[in-house]
């Protein structure tokens, strides 16, 4: 068997990883107490059955299997296809992805990991959520990304994309955690985005190459998305969201979860806010996160953010402090004594810029909020 393994060194490890019938915890239980896979294959049912979760059943049919059990892929595969594999016991493996029971053992990656010391924050949310939640999740991951923060999401339509798009526009690091093979673009419509974070960060997974997503990967994939970061930020999500499971799997490998608050008469709200009723904590604009993570920020990173704003006017500070708490109809505007013309200038040049946006029935609201002088 050492003959085998020797041939190349990510054999054992695709050996390992094909073995799916022993779940996730199981097989990374096996590199925390043996630390390689060829270690694991020489255990005993002795060894094995002295590690919690083992029974009789389970080890008799590891013990068999391990000397005849094939990779989950060949590694040429992953040469041909471009794919790193990146084990557990790798630098580029997500230091803190290791702390959670059931780590992958291993990741297939395109794209690069090796971040440093930047904390990575999950933002997540409704694939069917508003432009309002999507305008949130994109200025969120810009800021986020600029301050320092690895942006991770799932590269799903709706708040994913939004939230990899703002980190992708901030020209920092984001990293898509997919539920298929690296080398499988879902969905389709993902294609360009999808190229653009492999310029800047990784696409990843523990599914090999050329495998298909199917319903049930989606909430397996989702531990690797919270498990791998400080925090994880629900911006829009109803009730039954897969949000949730992933909020859910942060509060329970004791990260925390931060959540956006809507309305109470909105669907895309109702899965926010039991997240608050819960305990999760209120933010509403991304400064709240990078003060209560700033031992892990460079120090410049809250001192940038704290200077975004001087390219405004008084003025137009004036107007964004009273777009940013709600959505401000343009005849109420008029009414707090706006001249018509003036104001309509304002408006078109903030639009443009990307401080506001223009909702329905000629309302505007501030993307973020700006310190006025007084």
């Amino acid at each position: 068997m050492a003959d085998a393994f020797s041939a190349d060194r990510r054999l054992p490890w695709l050996k390992l990883a094909s073995m799916n019938w022993l779940g996730a915890t199981l097989a990374a239980g096996l590199i925390k107490e043996f630390e390689t896979p060829q270690r694991a294959f020489r255990a005993t049912k002795g060894d094995l059955l002295a590690i919690k979760g083992w029974d009789i059943r389970r080890a008799e049919r590891f013990v068999a299997e391990a000397a005849r059990v094939e990779p989950v892929c060949p590694p040429e595969v992953l040469d041909r296809k471009d794919v790193r594999l990146v084990t557990f016991n790798d630098e580029d493996y997500p230091a803190l992805l290791r702390e959670i029971p059931d780590s992958p053992v291993a990741l297939f990656v395109r794209g690069r990991l090796d971040f440093g010391s930047a904390p990575a924050i999950a933002i997540v949310g409704a694939r069917n959520g508003t432009q309002m939640g999507y305008d949130i999740a994109r200025d969120f991951g810009c800021r986020l990304a600029r301050a320092g923060f690895v942006v991770v999401s799932g590269l799903a339509l709706g708040i994913d994309t939004y939230a990899h798009r703002g980190a992708l526009e901030a020209d920092g690091h984001t990293v898509a955690v997919l539920a298929n093979g690296p080398d499988v673009v879902y969905p389709r419509g993902n294609l360009k985005i999808r190229d653009a974070i492999l310029k800047k960060g990784a696409v990843i997974s523990e599914y090999a190459p050329g495998t298909i997503a199917r319903p049930w990967f989606f909430p397996v994939r989702n531990r690797i998305i919270s498990g791998m970061c400080v925090a994880t930020l629900v911006v829009e999500a109803s009730a039954r969201s897969g949000s949730l499971i992933t909020a859910r799997l942060a509060g329970e490998q004791n990260r925390e979860i931060f959540a956006i608050p809507g309305s109470i008469k909105s669907s895309t709200s109702e899965g926010t806010l039991s997240l608050l009723q819960e305990g999760g904590i209120m933010v509403t604009d991304p400064d709240e996160i990078i003060r209560y993570y700033s031992a892990l920020l460079p120090d410049k990173a809250f001192e940038a953010e704290k200077n975004q704003d001087d390219d405004l006017t008084d003025e137009e500070k004036k107007l964004l402090s009273q777009l940013a708490s709600e959505a401000v109809s343009l005849d109420r505007l008029l009414e707090n004594g706006w001249q018509r013309e003036r104001l309509f200038s304002l408006l078109l040049q903030l639009e443009m810029r990307d401080y506001v946006i223009k909702l329905t029935g000629s309302t505007y609201q501030a993307r973020k909020k700006v310190n006025e002088k007084r």
